[in-house]
């Protein structure tokens, strides 16, 4: 039936839609507080829920049609007259009071009946309470719904059974279901090296159990001319799956390797084999890089002595590299003593059995690097970094995981890993706390902080621009520079830290409040993701006690912890917005 209303002091007359399906205030449960609430009866897919019959002869009398607007699943007819449902399911009326606009908003959505995931693996069903007038489950032939939407597979008999049986007792009660499940594609397997020798143990790999292994790394070792090194195994692609509609679904491609060989190594297309041409020493770099190359050994101290270290070799050094002397090698790099205040590059795997201190002591490494403490230096590996006691306010980054023995202690300074990270103990009472940072690519980072000081320089320009010249707050100069200041700080809130992932985040639609040229800060973005990580997998593990005050990235997200806490570890919420401290399990 039509509803008419007048308003009073405007004289405006609108026409009230006529609703085709039934909905009531119904009670829930058998709690006395509990509010009643609006259920609808069962709607199929193309019925009709809203129109204006008639509205011609209400036009004549100068009546206007109250505002509708379909919401999720439903659609407005072309001639705005009507809206139909495009699934099964139960309405839903919303009134909304749109600031642009004194009349009031209808929206007509529906809640689908068959809830299917995003990836077409699973089909829920819903059952609402059943209206006395109302069109009801009672009435459908379940099987024939799944039909209707193109459900052919995986469905299961047994809970369509118990469903029916659910419906029958006309519960006062809202449930879903699982109806139908797809079969899930199989697993595939990236391409990897099989190694055909003993290249020993790598320090820092996590065992079967969870464990970490931290022996000492094996380095140095021989190969012979000739000698097979590895072979490659190709990505297997795993056994597709099947969805809900009966349609295959591709397992994602396993991913290839590149191998990658320097010096005496060689790799043959045809065998997939890497051996070495002479005799040498093996140097293996990120796992894809294989170098063979020749060894030396000095016996000493690098001091003014031996002077500077340049070889495209794998070197032992049996002493120290003392302060002020640089170490550059091809190869492996193992150094028995300390690194003082030098400067080490090692384009291989590093390991280091002292100390390594002074502000002045920078290691670069391509591949692991393995060592017993640091202080008040920098270690930047491509690889997986092992710290076997302590850090003490130093800068350490790692393209992947960094991990320290269960008694080590970081403190002050910054952790920067792209994988996970594992931590003995963190900080003090006293010290300053330190940056602890998983998933996170360094270089960006500092990215990262260089925004933030230039916007308190713009903002503080600014502020003496106006004080120097009063009157000047709305002259082009201050305009301009407002505007780069609102561009640098739209690009701060852009910067995406995840590996594999584009230098900033995507930027939609505009900032009309700022006039920040779009255009302008997009221009240069790097908007990729194929490559990105699963941060949702990095972990940040703390076996022993982290103090308060420590800083927590994983990814974008940070988080400062306010109290200290013991065998914590720190991930992602699932929906990843934030960053949970649960209890260590190891």
């Amino acid at each position: 039936m039509d509803v008419q209303t007048e308003e009073k002091h405007g004289r405006k007359k609108i026409l009230e839609p006529t609703y085709h399906f039934s909905s009531e205030l119904i009670k829930i449960g058998d709690d006395y507080t509990t509010d009643k609430i609006a259920v609808s009866e069962l709607v199929r897919s193309g019925q009709l829920l809203v129109d204006f019959p008639n509205f011609q002869r209400f036009a004549n009398k100068g009546f206007t049609k109250h505002a509708i607007e379909p919401g999720a699943c439903a659609h407005l007819s072309e001639d705005g007259e009507s809206i139909h449902a495009t699934v099964a399911g139960y309405p839903k009326i919303q009134i909304i009071r749109r600031p642009d606009s004194p009349d009031p908003l209808t929206v007509i959505s529906v809640e689908p009946l068959l809830i299917i995931a995003q990836d077409r693996m699973q089909v829920s069903l819903a059952i609402h309470p059943p209206l006395e007038n109302g069109h009801s489950l009672q009435k459908e032939d379940i099987k024939e719904l799944l039909a209707e939407e193109g459900i052919v597979f995986g469905i299961n008999h047994s809970t369509i059974e118990e469903i029916t049986a659910f419906i029958n007792e006309e519960s006062n009660e809202f449930k879903s279901f699982v109806i139908a499940n797809g079969q899930t594609a199989g697993k595939s397997t990236n391409a990897y090296l099989r190694y055909d020798m003993e290249i020993g143990p790598i320090a820092g790999t996590v065992l079967d159990n969870g464990n970490i292994d931290f022996r000492e790394r094996r380095i140095m070792v021989g190969v012979l001319a000739n000698q097979c090194i590895a072979t490659k195994i190709p990505a297997i692609q795993g056994k597709p799956g099947i969805n809900v509609y009966g349609q295959e679904t591709p397992a994602p491609p396993g991913q290839d390797i590149i191998i990658r060989v320097q010096g005496d190594a060689r790799f043959s297309e045809e065998t997939m084999q890497v051996t070495a041409t002479k005799d040498g020493v093996l140097s293996i770099v990120n796992n894809h890089v294989i170098k063979v190359l020749s060894h030396q050994t000095i016996s000493s101290n690098i001091d003014f002595e031996t002077g500077n270290i340049e070889s495209m070799n794998a070197i032992t050094i049996l002493g120290s590299v003392q302060p002020g002397f640089r170490v550059t090698v091809g190869g492996d790099l193992k150094i028995s003593g300390s690194v003082l205040s030098a400067s080490v590059i090692c384009n291989g795997n590093l390991v280091v059995r002292g100390g390594t201190t002074g502000k002045n002591c920078t290691l670069q490494v391509q591949g692991d690097a393995d060592i017993n403490f640091i202080e008040r230096g920098s270690l930047q590996c491509g690889g997986i970094a092992v710290i076997r006691k302590q850090s003490y306010y130093s800068e350490i980054t790692a393209g992947s995981d960094v991990r320290c023995q269960n008694l080590s202690i970081v403190m002050g300074g910054r952790i920067v890993a792209e994988g996970n990270i594992t931590l003995g103990n963190v900080g003090s009472e006293n010290s300053t706390p330190a940056l602890i940072a998983a998933g996170t690519v360094a270089e960006r980072l500092v990215h990262l902080q260089e925004l933030k000081t230039s916007i308190v320089q713009q903002q503080d320009a600014i502020i003496q621009w106006i004080q120097r010249y009063r009157g000047s707050s709305t002259s082009k100069k201050i305009r301009r520079m407002e505007r780069q200041l609102a561009e640098t700080k739209l690009l701060l809130l852009r910067v995406n830290l995840i590996p594999g992932t584009g230098r900033y985040s995507r930027i939609a639609g505009s900032d009309e409040q700022n006039k920040v040229d779009i255009g302008k800060v997009e221009q240069d973005a790097d908007y990729s993701s194929d490559g990105a990580i699963a941060i949702e997998n990095i972990k940040i593990d703390v076996v022993g006690t982290i103090f308060a005050g420590t800083i927590i990235q994983i990814g974008n997200r940070t988080l400062k912890l306010d109290k200290t806490v013991s065998k914590r570890q720190f991930k992602l919420h699932a929906n990843g917005k934030r960053i949970l401290a649960v209890p260590l399990k190891r």
